[in-house]
């Protein structure tokens, strides 16, 4: 069964998060049904797990500064 991890960084998504994660679960699951589950009875997208791991602002950085002091 194939797991899908997204890091994802709550604070910079515009909208309602919940339904930000339904779609992006959504067309995660079905690009690697598509892509990668192969010969199942079935639904191969049943067999794709998505696990988010939501992350703040203050907690990420690149290039040695954080998202959170970044010009928006």
């Amino acid at each position: 069964m194939p797991v899908a991890h997204i890091h994802f960084m709550y604070d910079l998504v515009k909208g309602d998060l919940q339904e930000a994660k339904r779609k992006l679960a959504d067309e995660v699951a079905d690009s690697i049904a598509r892509n990668v589950v192969h010969h199942h009875q079935g639904s191969p997208k049943d067999l794709v797990t998505v696990v988010f791991h939501d992350i703040g602002a203050d907690d990420w950085a690149a290039g040695g500064t954080l998202f959170s002091d970044r010009d928006p």
